[in-house]
């Protein structure tokens, strides 16, 4: 019993052993920056350059694109976003209240927002096949006044194209951990 036992460890080890060399041997990505705010690019299935951000989205110094928030109250706020960070990162920096459980991990609907057609429209026609996730779909069934045009906050990047775009933020939202509850971003 004793000798099977340190046998299936050694294989273990053996297993994890050639696991950590294969994965040491792949090349790192190419990164120019230096700073948090990486930029690697990759390509999407359209052949087209895509820049993801990791960390906490795009710094200080990338382009802005003015957006109007309607707010639950139907005042109306224009903040300057960032491109290439997403729509709840861009209420957080600007102090729109967006919610945001989850911290933007597609986990919660409290991030949801109403769009115009167009712009509904225009980002459906870029997502991979045409159509939302199924995780954000799951999550928009949970979401209070939902409607035909509602996105979740989290899975929409700004981009340049989006300038002018008017976003509505729903009268309540549903949040499961504690109504009233409001996370502040890291």
């Amino acid at each position: 019993m004793l000798q099977r036992l340190l046998t299936s460890s050694a294989n273990t080890a053996l297993s994890r052993g050639r696991i950590l060399a294969t994965s040491r041997s792949r090349p790192l990505p190419e990164s120019k920056s230096t700073h948090r705010n990486l930029r690697p690019s990759t390509i999407d299935s359209n052949g087209s350059r895509q820049i993801r951000w990791h960390g906490d989205g795009p710094g200080p110094d990338a382009p802005t694109v003015d957006l109007t928030f309607v707010n639950p109250d139907d005042s109306h706020t224009t903040i300057s976003a960032r491109v290439g960070e997403t729509l709840l990162q861009t209420a957080h920096r600007t102090g729109i209240e967006m919610e945001g459980a989850c911290e933007g991990v597609c986990a919660c609907s409290t991030c949801h927002i109403i769009l115009e057609q167009e712009t509904y429209d225009e980002l459906l026609d870029e997502l991979e096949d045409g159509a939302l996730s199924e995780d954000e779909e799951d999550m928009l069934d949970m979401a209070f006044g939902l409607t035909h045009t509602s996105r979740l906050g989290c899975q929409i990047t700004v981009k340049e194209n989006m300038g002018g775009s008017k976003f509505t933020l729903p009268k309540a939202t549903r949040n499961f951990y504690v109504d009233g509850h409001k996370p502040t971003p890291h």
